[in-house]
């Protein structure tokens, strides 16, 4: 039985047009082949787009190596004919040299993969500032700092690459050992107050285990996502108080400052959130009512 499109009328078989509001009935068993409207999708062919390979060609690389290589020649040239020796030209040629490596990498390897490219990216960038430092002066001087943080880096980019993240726990201690390292080896080469044991190791302590109770609650609460999130807005809360004296502790004294503010926001939510986890009509209201 068909039905107008326009009003809902049941329509009779045969009918041209809807007795009430007088729309053209069309059925489509009912016409003819030629007659038949096409569908979109059958007037336009879908354009499909076609993938881009990222990886450069060799041809590519062929004229990016000329182009390089002609002012690193140019450059080294004309501080040998001038200085007799190699000068400020090492400057250039190591950027180039850099630049180089950076863009022709992906395509020397065939089949390789993200990992392989960052981790062959920060490796020539670290050893690019070392030479830059160990050239111009007393080595080392400035260039561990970013060769540090750039192993950072590395390390917090490392463990979801290498590992799905169903392995989560796993890559969270990874990231607490490189921080905790990267921390200690700042401590060590800067000299100062000692830091790392007093405030730099307690912090992130702190966040590594919120981080794991997070992991935690998050599947032991797939069922009550507003209970978990509470108890997750509390964990907060403990984490950043935690913080708060650890940091007031290394500098005065024992003294809340900023962490009572956040709680004062964060205690409430964390109690509305358990509220409407309990009241099934208070969560189907604020559902409806935020179309969630």
């Amino acid at each position: 039985m068909a039905y107008c499109v326009r009003c809902g009328v049941e329509l009779q078989k045969g009918i041209k047009a809807c007795p009430l509001c007088k729309t053209e009935v069309i059925l489509p068993e009912e016409q003819n082949p030629s007659d038949r409207v096409m569908l979109f999708s059958e007037r336009i062919p879908r354009r499909v787009r076609p993938r881009m390979d990222l990886a450069p060609s060799r041809s590519f690389l062929l004229l990016v190596t000329f182009i390089i290589l002609l002012p690193t020649l140019v450059t080294l040239i004309v501080d040998l004919t001038v200085n007799r020796t190699i000068t400020w030209s090492f400057y250039p040629i190591t950027s180039l040299a850099l630049l180089w490596i950076l863009i022709a990498y992906p395509s020397m390897l065939k089949g390789h993969t993200l990992f392989q490219i960052i981790t062959m990216d920060l490796f020539s960038i670290s050893i690019f500032l070392m030479s830059l430092d160990l050239y111009s002066g007393s080595f080392p001087e400035w260039s561990h700092y970013p060769a540090l943080s750039l192993l950072l880096v590395w390390v917090y980019l490392a463990g979801p690459l290498l590992f799905s993240w169903k392995r989560i726990n796993l890559i969270l201690i990874i990231w607490f050992l490189g921080t905790a390292g990267f921390l200690l080896a700042i401590d060590l080469l800067t000299g100062g107050r000692d830091w790392f044991l007093q405030l730099g190791l307690p912090i992130i302590a702190v966040l590594f285990i919120a981080a794991i109770i997070g992991v935690i609650i998050r599947v032991s609460f797939k069922e009550k996502p507003l209970l978990g999130a509470g108890i997750v807005v509390l964990a907060a809360v403990f984490a950043f108080v935690v913080i708060d004296v650890t940091v007031n502790l290394f500098v005065d004294e024992l003294n809340l400052t900023w962490s009572p503010i956040l709680a004062a926001v964060l205690v409430p939510t964390a109690v509305f959130l358990f509220i409407v986890n309990g009241n099934d009509d208070l969560k189907a209201y604020l559902i409806k009512k935020f179309h969630l």
